[in-house]
């Protein structure tokens, strides 16, 4: 198979390193969430969320066209972008599911990162197993109350909405009787409730969210009531695929390969360590072609690399702390202390590998479920 990249890809790559080249600063430096004006920077410049339509401020990218777009920002120094939950997990949600009020009310604000997302999936006792969950929501009048608790959410802080999982149907089980929402994070006091969970690399970038009577209009459904397992998995696919793009070993984010073999060249490698660089490289354009292979062609694209890359990601840390020494997990400036205490959480996050690996074996090579 070719690998090489068409005349219309090498185009589109020369197009996204020249704005980035234009439009990269030092108040974009790398390694920090951009805020708002960069997102909007990226918006006004058609990058925002390039797999969008058209019509709504995308540019109609493919999954391989939109994996290129994140590789070059990133090669050029790009930030990750705050708004990534709404324009990579709520915002596909929407244009697939919700009606044109909902696309109209959502769209434009998560694109000009004038409202930013988080995700309210995750419970403490449904995790891999979300259909397990328990948070509730009540009718009320022409809207609902929820009650109940979500955990691991990214920018519960910093959000103004977040995609919520809710089951609004109490005696249904499992997939049936979840519906999705549009759930406003600013509430009345007492209603919800938001609590930083301190990780072990001394950072907060989880939270739990607890939900006492929080209310949500029923206009901002986000397809139809009960059918919001349908709404789950479109978001998840998404999830996953924008969780395999950029060049960090944390989900696109920290380190690059790229610092670990410039660490490796300035350290005496043992025979052993110059083998573990070796197979890194390897594995690492290993899990690029396998994307540009697969990225055109399959909708499990998305859990096999991230099945790879979260390994790999561990893997590159794990090594670089090695050769750090003993002092490596004190050296902060380094970036790899943060990321080597961070990376057990890849192959949790987004679909544990247990979840990838059974995702594979039944909807790509069809066997059994045991």
């Amino acid at each position: 198979m070719d690998l090489r990249l068409t005349t219309e890809q090498e185009a589109l790559r020369r197009e996204v390193r020249k704005w980035a080249k234009d439009n990269l600063d030092s108040g974009t430096s790398s390694g920090t969430p951009a805020g708002r004006e960069w997102q909007r920077r990226l918006a006004e410049g058609g990058w925002g969320a390039p797999a969008w339509p058209v019509e709504w401020g995308g540019r109609g990218a493919g999954p391989f066209e939109n994996h290129l777009i994140a590789q070059e920002l990133a090669l050029a120094g790009a930030p990750a972008s705050l708004a990534v939950i709404g324009t990579g997990w709520a915002g596909p949600a929407i244009l697939a599911h919700g009606g044109e009020a909902l696309k109209r009310r959502f769209l434009p604000p998560i694109l000009n990162g004038e409202e930013i997302w988080c995700q309210l999936f995750s419970e403490p006792d449904a995790g891999s197993d979300l259909a397990a969950l328990r948070t509730r929501g009540v009718k009320q009048g022409d809207g609902w109350r929820l009650f109940g608790q979500k955990i691991w959410t990214s920018y519960a802080l910093e959000s103004e909405y977040g995609i919520l999982l809710a089951r609004t149907d109490p005696a249904s089980q499992r997939q049936h009787g979840i519906t999705c929402f549009a759930f406003p994070m600013r509430q009345p006091e007492g209603r919800l409730e938001i609590r930083p969970i301190r990780q072990m690399d001394g950072r907060a970038t989880f939270n739990e969210v607890f939900f006492d009577g929080a209310e949500v209009s029923g206009d901002n459904v986000i397809g139809e009531v009960g059918g919001g397992w349908a709404v789950a998995i479109t978001t998840l696919m998404n999830e996953r695929t924008n969780l395999s793009t950029g060049l960090g070993t944390l989900w696109g984010d920290g380190p690059t390969l790229a610092d670990l073999l410039a660490l490796a060249r300035r350290t005496r490698l043992t025979a052993m360590q110059r083998q573990k660089v070796a197979d890194l490289h390897i594995t690492s354009e290993a899990i690029k072609l396998t994307a540009y292979r697969m990225l055109s062609t399959s909708g499990s694209a998305a859990s096999v690399t991230k099945l790879a890359a979260d390994r790999w990601g561990q893997q590159v840390n794990e090594l670089a702390v090695e050769l750090l020494g003993m002092d490596g997990l004190l050296m902060a400036d380094s970036g790899f202390q943060r990321a080597f205490l961070f990376a057990p959480a890849l192959t949790i996050g987004g679909g544990t590998t247990e979840v990838q690996k059974n995702i594979l074996a039944q909807r790509v090579l069809g066997l059994p479920r045991g």
